[in-house]
């Protein structure tokens, strides 16, 4: 069990650059000593002796008691990570702690984290037996996605009479990648995602929908009679159809915007980060089926372009290149990007453009450049209503302040009514949703359009 002696984690944060610090085991008899000398100061001024002399042996016990303790290099703390972490959820992070002091020893053991997560567990408490391995756990949860960098661990033991707690580090920096939420790729998470999307698939082939053959089967009430084979039909002299099914090997193309659109905040996430999320689930929801997929990240500069493949590696490959990317506070140049689509995409391909309809400006040279897509592909502009413009503008004002903000905010909704109606009506497919349905919003279109044969 721990000592009761331990060091509150504020004062191991605190002294974690000195070699040792006194235990409270230390300072509960030193007190008792100093408290002593006042008493007998008052009452007994010749006796001050003894308790300055007991003092002066604690202090002599202290340092006694931090040479006899083991060397810090007895120890050695490690931090296996063979995996990346992944944002919004606990990932377990193991310590392993190796003993050959010859004794078994009681540790407090704190990781130094990366700046963009949180901990729990930690600081750890464990009892290294001697001359064995021990491994311990705590709970990494990273806030944000992009690079984390790891530093050392530090580590503290209490000497033989438990007087001090002597230091020890071991050196464990490591940059680890934090991958968005999505990319947490769990079988038992992303297996809900994939039966939604088999049991629509399973659906519109009973429908009979689709155009690539997949089987015939008997007819049965409510089949379109165009899907009737003749010649099979004649062959067992009662009526047969065809089972069509969802064409595969199609092409989807991903194009990000990370301009100043999309560096907004939307219940404590940018519009890039719903936007990258939505993107990853339907990268990996097409792979599934079967389709080919690729992605390009547009700033002033393309960021990111990786070409549409289906390989088994593919998925991986975009979420390498994405992971890490953030938004400027810059105009997106769209025609660096779309106007070479066309001639890149040889086959007919389902273009998916996220960003945000707000300046029309800026949405006009994205209307114009989507339209460049047609008819050769199909664009398809993936908008993120701001769930908190549309709270104040259904808001009733209390004051004239919000009265002005109501205005305001319906002002920049009726604008972007109209440059969505401006899409719809040039032929562009539009989808606009709250960032925190985007994800299955588009998912769910883009399964319609699949199942609609619109490529």
């Amino acid at each position: 069990m721990n000592p009761p002696n331990e060091p509150h984690e504020l004062q191991l944060l605190e002294m974690r650059a000195a070699p040792f610090f006194f235990s409270r085991r230390f300072f509960l008899w030193f007190g008792s000593a100093s408290l002593a000398l006042v008493v007998l100061y008052i009452y007994s001024p010749s006796s001050l002796y003894v308790p300055l002399t007991v003092d002066g042996l604690l202090i002599v016990a202290a340092l006694v008691d931090y040479a006899a303790a083991p060397g810090s290099d007895t120890i050695r703390v490690t931090r296996p990570m063979p995996y990346p972490l992944t944002v919004d959820r606990p990932n377990t992070i193991g310590l392993e702690i190796t003993n050959v002091s010859g004794r078994p020893l009681s540790l407090i053991i704190h990781d130094d984290i990366p700046d963009r997560c949180v901990a729990e567990h930690l600081p750890a408490r464990v009892i290294a037996q001697a001359g064995s391995g021990t491994r311990t756990t705590y709970r990494l949860t990273p806030v944000d996605r992009g690079i984390g960098e790891f530093g050392n661990i530090h580590f503290w033991f209490p000497g033989p009479m438990g007087l001090v707690w002597k230091r020890g580090q071991s050196r464990a920096a490591a940059t680890v990648k934090l991958y968005p939420g999505l990319s947490l790729l769990e079988r038992n998470k992303m297996k809900v995602w994939r039966e939604s999307s088999d049991h629509l698939v399973r659906a519109l082939r009973q429908k009979g929908q689709g155009t690539e053959f997949d089987s015939l089967r008997d007819y049965a009430v409510g089949d379109d009679p165009r899907l009737i084979h003749w010649a099979a039909t004649a062959r067992k002299a009662k009526l047969i159809v065809r089972q069509n099914r969802i064409e595969r090997s199609q092409t989807i193309f991903l194009v990000l915007d990370a301009g100043r659109m999309m560096t907004a905040r939307v219940l404590g996430k940018t519009k890039f980060d719903y936007g990258l999320n939505a993107a990853l689930l339907l990268a990996y929801s097409a792979l599934h089926l079967g389709d080919n997929v690729g992605i390009m990240v547009v700033g002033q500069d393309v960021m990111c372009f990786l070409p549409p493949n289906k390989g088994p590696g593919q998925f991986g490959r975009i979420l390498d290149a994405t992971y890490s990317l953030e938004p400027k506070m810059e105009e997106p140049r769209f025609y660096r990007a779309l106007s070479d689509i066309s001639v890149m995409l040889r086959r007919r391909s389902l273009v998916v453009i996220f960003t945000d309809l707000i300046d029309e400006r800026a949405s006009e040279g994205l209307k114009r450049y989507s339209l460049g897509l047609l008819p050769r592909h199909l664009p398809l502009v993936v908008a993120m209503t701001d769930t908190e413009v549309v709270n104040i503008a259904e808001k009733e004002p209390d004051n004239t302040q919000e009265l002005y903000q109501q205005a305001v905010a319906s002002e920049v909704l009726e604008r972007r009514e109209r440059l969505l109606a401006r899409f719809s009506s040039a032929g562009v497919l539009v989808l606009d949703s709250e960032p925190d349905r985007i994800s299955a919003s588009v998912l769910g279109r883009y399964l319609e359009i699949k199942a609609r044969s619109l490529l």
